[in-house]
């Protein structure tokens, strides 16, 4: 098809109308009960971008200077919104990224400036450029960093912003063959322009979802594996994390490990002396206190009740037993502060270590051991540690 029975104004007007269907199934997103950090301000981005497009095409029926200002100082504040939304989605979010608000006002502000005063429309569309690559390069290191394997998403974003930018760079290398350049004529520049915007609201509405899918999925997989109260993992959380470190082809999966079972000595009397708020502050301290005292490979989980579990990977009996030992020490030794209440905890603990070879196929029966060396413990007078079959 010859580009010339193409018509620049019914393709953007066109983009238009996708920009506003995305912006408002994107704000449907809004009304979910759980909202992706970032949602907001693609939702509101996407708004602005569109009106930019659509003051673009204004300019056939209005004052230029209506066009020059608001069609891009919307587009700018659309992208950078963009851009902020990444960063509160990456939990980066400050005060002083809001400045780039007004920058965008400024560089409006000069093209109204340079349209008053002569310059050349070609000279203002190749400054848009430059301004609108600068946006995009922030935004693909933004959708790049720290990104997990997982995240498909701020790939595909970061993917949609390279595009875009590497149309804008092929379209202002041919504003030098365009003999008098306007943005609603029919030429290559143009069109360019044309299919840059659609890959931009294609591209990064589909890219949004998605980050939003695998954001969730994230969240009720925390949810399932993670204890609500104390923020350690739960039972199906310690299966999952078991699984996956005796599975491994990691050096650390070929090593004998130790299960320790921990249970929080005389608890129904402290819920019943100070109450359930209480025992649940001792429940949280006692967590925090287990998990300052693991390694970064080791799995603390909340067991049920006030039973915790703690695999120690590559650790043989010999130092589970001085682990454990320094634990319940510890506890003992320091009361825990809840409100007004010094409250004196002590941690019985049954530990039990299984060579490395079939852990897997072993592991319940290593909770089993563990849970009979605790049974022991609680049985011989309580804050103290038994090995399973042995006495400490």
């Amino acid at each position: 098809m010859d580009i010339i029975h193409l018509d620049i104004k019914s393709m953007m007007l066109m983009c238009v109308f996708i920009g506003f269907l995305i912006s408002g199934g994107l704000a449907a997103l809004l009304r979910d009960r759980y909202v992706c950090p970032g949602m907001p301000y693609w939702v509101i981005g996407f708004c602005f971008f569109t009106l930019g497009i659509f003051f673009a095409v204004y300019r056939a029926y209005a004052p230029l200077w209506v066009s020059v200002f608001f069609g891009n100082a919307f587009s700018f504040i659309g992208t950078n919104l963009l851009w902020l939304g990444l960063l509160q989605y990456n939990q980066r979010l400050k005060s002083v990224h809001y400045s780039i608000l007004a920058f965008s006002l400024l560089i409006a502000l000069l093209l109204l400036f340079m349209l008053h005063t002569g310059v050349p429309e070609i000279k203002r569309a190749e400054l848009v450029s430059f301004v609108f690559n600068v946006q995009s390069i922030l935004c693909i290191r933004e959708a790049l960093k720290d990104r997990a394997q997982y995240e498909s998403g701020r790939l595909m974003f970061a993917l949609t912003c390279i595009l875009a930018t590497a149309g804008s760079l092929l379209r202002f290398l041919t504003y030098q063959y365009e003999p008098s350049y306007s943005l609603l004529n029919t030429n290559i520049s143009n069109l360019l322009l044309v299919f840059n915007v659609i890959i931009v609201l294609l591209g990064l509405s589909f890219s949004i979802m998605l980050i939003t899918s695998q954001w969730l999925q994230q969240k009720l997989a925390a949810f399932a594996s993670y204890d609500a109260l104390t923020g350690i993992y739960n039972r199906y959380g310690l299966n999952e994390q078991s699984a996956a470190l005796f599975n491994s082809d990691g050096k650390l999966s070929a090593t004998d490990y130790s299960v320790a079972m921990i249970d929080i000595d005389y608890f129904k009397k402290t819920n019943d002396d100070y109450g359930h708020p209480v025992g649940d502050a001792v429940l949280k301290e006692v967590a925090e206190r287990l998990r300052q005292n693991i390694r970064h490979h080791d799995i603390l989980a909340r067991y049920g009740g006030e039973e915790f579990i703690v695999v120690l990977p590559g650790t043989n009996i010999t130092d589970a037993l001085h682990w454990a030992e320094r634990v319940r020490a510890q506890v003992a030794a320091k009361p825990i502060q809840v409100d007004q209440h010094a409250i004196q905890i002590t941690l019985s603990i049954g530990v039990v270590a299984l060579p490395g070879k079939d852990k897997h196929s072993a592991f319940d029966e290593a909770i089993r051991q563990a849970d009979i060396a605790l049974y022991q413990a609680k049985e011989n007078g309580r804050n103290q540690v038994r090995c399973f079959g042995a006495v400490v």
